[in-house]
């Protein structure tokens, strides 16, 4: 497992989630006992844990899964991937939200909406 990306500060890029995406990632967060998340100290990813390991791993969400910075080796091409991205637009629609937001914002929306 590759954190490099989790340093949102250091790698220059935060993921951007869909409403689907954030619902499933706010899952994984009550799932590790959270209830809510609070601001990385170093402007890394809130989801990163004390021991330097996302803690919804299991849930994360597609930007993270596909490596959207430089250091996990930069993004897939998108025609790779447009499908999926089609399909989580179209997802995102479909639960009324609103397009992709940055991770923080959405998962903390979706975690107040549960």
């Amino acid at each position: 497992m590759r954190t490099g990306c989790c340093h949102f500060r250091l790698a220059g890029h935060t993921p951007v989630l869909t409403l689907g995406e954030a619902l499933y990632a706010a899952q994984g967060v009550r799932a590790s006992g959270r209830k809510a998340l609070k601001p990385h100290p170093d402007g890394a990813c809130p989801l990163l844990g004390r021991d330097g390991r996302c803690t919804i791993y299991k849930h994360r969400p597609f930007g993270c899964r596909t490596h959207f910075c430089a250091e996990a080796g930069g993004m897939y091409p998108r025609k790779h991937v447009a499908d999926l991205i089609q399909r989580l637009e179209a997802l995102d629609e479909r639960l009324g939200g609103s397009g992709s937001r940055p991770l923080e914002a959405a998962v903390s929306d979706a975690l107040a909406k549960m």
